[in-house]
């Protein structure tokens, strides 16, 4: 017997030892949003309890995730704070710390430094604050007008862009009139108001009097009936019926009153094009950032109208935004069709349509609006946002990062694109370093005249010299992989700068040089396009990536090759 108690007592040792070992190794998170709530309960019902600094790390009571209908999308930790109290803290704004002290990537699969990784991880968050939400058109995304939405009206909006359901309506259409897409059964969900008046007006533009008054369809007319549309809606639908049969429309009643809500919207919207749509009543504009100013009235009242956009070309701002079959690669290619996006990412080694595509999957989203909405706010030609360029905000100095959709990108801010790169690190120190070494390498680079990105220093000439960096560089030591002072530089060198107290290495890049030998030759324009074309064994590392975007709009594609092709032919 005594035997027996001394091994229940060694049991019961091992199991409080493995229990201090369990705390010891206890899971922990890092705060990566700003002035994130902890509160007492799982909920946004609960009370405040203290507000969280950006970068302050906690203990998890448990990894369990506590979930609740309410706008935190993605459930609930409870954390211990000052010791042995505990909270809970919403797990959007949380990335995870494991064993080695790094930061995990977290639920939106932040730092996002590729456009995959940008393009999958903001569709994610897109998808469950939005979409999920209640927000589930381009309209209700920008104007959330939705009673039954998890969010309180005119709040939580995606967007400070007035016109940007109409623009990306817009870019749809034209898409999916190219691919034959607009004989599907096509669903919209339109927004009704109180108290409409009969018409609103753009400032400077004509008044839409287009309407059909007469019946021709009784089974659409009962429809309509049904829904409880009001005649001044259901006159436009008729005209739109008669070329799409099969197209269905649902009404959201709001409850709204409509003066109400342009009350509401007018403090929330911005707008680009002249003084005729910018609010002047203070005498001059109300400047939101650069270039963008408060909206008028009249502006407001135009665009929050679901009627003025009750038209083939603007409708699709009240289709949902979930994922379809029918979004195919081909389709989404012509919505990309014109832009950087056209070609493929060579840091993910897959078409943009293609990424897409996946990110619609992943997201239960519609890809051709995740196309739309990148092109929307990255531009034709890409921005700093979509260029994985480095760059210091706020004193500390970032690379190799990406935010095709500008998440996080609040309009206040000193520099919203910015704003919405750091966003995109998820707090990661992994890509970012003190900006405390600007007087070291990274400012001594500004001799040469190059750029870091991807580990790579960019922007040699073609025939350059390591004794000319030597030169520039006075006062560093500086030395390239196999190569003399009298060898030009190729792409795919590895050079080591030191000064002393620190040192650092790169992989040169030369734009063109995508073989590796020094020059721009025949070779170099056959890599490319047996990239491009997919062939066998094309496949190119991050150094001939760089060297292969020529054109350097972060992918890879014909104009490329044309460039190399011209250079080599000494156009």
């Amino acid at each position: 017997m005594k035997i027996r108690h001394l091994n229940i007592m060694l049991f019961s040792c091992f199991l409080f030892v493995l229990s201090m070992n369990f705390c010891y190794a206890q899971s922990r998170l890092k705060i990566v949003g700003t002035d994130v709530n902890l509160r007492s309960g799982a909920g946004t019902n609960y009370s405040i309890i203290k507000k969280l600094n950006k970068n302050a790390e906690y203990s998890l009571v448990n990894n369990n995730i506590t979930k609740s209908n309410d706008s935190c999308s993605n459930g609930w930790y409870q954390i211990y704070y000052e010791g042995t109290k505990t909270g809970y803290v919403c797990r959007d704004y949380t990335s995870l710390i494991d064993e080695s002290g790094n930061v995990s990537g977290d639920i939106y699969d932040r730092p996002w430094t590729s456009p995959k990784s940008a393009i999958v991880g903001g569709a994610k968050f897109i998808s469950s604050s939005y979409i999920s939400k209640g927000q589930f058109t381009s309209y209700l995304k920008k104007f959330n007008v939705n009673p039954n939405g998890s969010y309180k009206v005119y709040n939580h909006q995606y967007m400070a862009n007035l016109a940007a359901p109409y623009s990306e309506a817009y870019t749809s259409y034209k898409s999916y009139k190219e691919n034959n897409l607009l004989s599907l059964p096509l669903e919209f969900t339109i927004p009704v108001f109180n108290n409409m008046p009969d018409y609103t007006y753009l400032p400077g533009k004509d008044i839409d009097n287009s309407c059909q008054n007469a019946l021709s369809d009784q089974a659409f007319e009962s429809a309509l009936n049904t829904q409880q549309f009001p005649e001044s809606y259901k006159c436009k639908l008729r005209l739109i019926h008669n070329s799409y049969p099969n197209w269905t429309f649902k009404a959201l009643h709001t409850n709204l009153d409509f003066n109400s809500a342009v009350t509401a919207e007018k403090s929330l919207s911005s707008i680009q094009g002249g003084d005729k749509y910018y609010d002047l009543s203070s005498g001059s504009r109300i400047q939101t950032e650069n270039g963008w100013y408060i909206a008028n009235r009249e502006t407001v009242s135009y665009y929050l109208d679901p009627r003025n956009f009750l038209n083939a070309e603007r409708i699709l701002m009240f289709e949902s935004l979930t994922y379809s079959d029918n979004y195919t690669s081909t389709v989404v290619q012509s919505v990309l069709k014109g832009t950087f996006m056209a070609e493929y990412s060579f840091l993910d080694n897959m078409s943009y349509a293609d990424i897409f595509v996946e990110a619609g999957k992943t997201a239960n989203m519609s890809p051709v609006y995740l196309a739309s909405l990148a092109k929307q706010e990255s531009g034709n030609n890409g921005s700093k946002a979509t260029s994985g360029a480095e760059f210091t905000y706020k004193g500390v100095t970032y690379k190799g990062l990406f935010n095709f959709f500008n998440i996080g990108a609040s309009s206040s801010a000193e520099s919203p694109i910015l704003e919405g790169l750091v966003w995109a690190s998820g707090g990661s120190d992994n890509v970012k370093t003190s900006s405390d070494n600007s007087a070291g390498i990274n400012s001594a680079l500004n001799n040469i005249n190059v750029s870091v990105q991807q580990g790579c220093l960019i922007g040699f000439e073609i025939n350059s010299k390591i004794s000319d960096i030597k030169n520039k560089l006075n006062g560093y030591s500086v030395s390239v992989s196999g190569a003399s002072d009298d060898s030009i530089i190729k792409t795919g060198q590895v050079i080591t700068i030191s000064n002393g107290s620190e040192t650092a290495n790169y992989t040169i890049v030369v734009k063109g040089d995508v073989d590796g030998d020094g020059g721009i030759g025949a070779t170099d324009y056959v890599k490319i396009k047996n990239y491009i074309m997919e062939k066998s064994g094309s496949e190119l590392n991050i150094s001939q990536s760089l060297a292969a975007d020529a054109d350097n709009n972060n992918s890879i594609g014909a104009t490329d090759y044309v460039k190399i092709k011209n250079s080599i032919m000494g156009r």
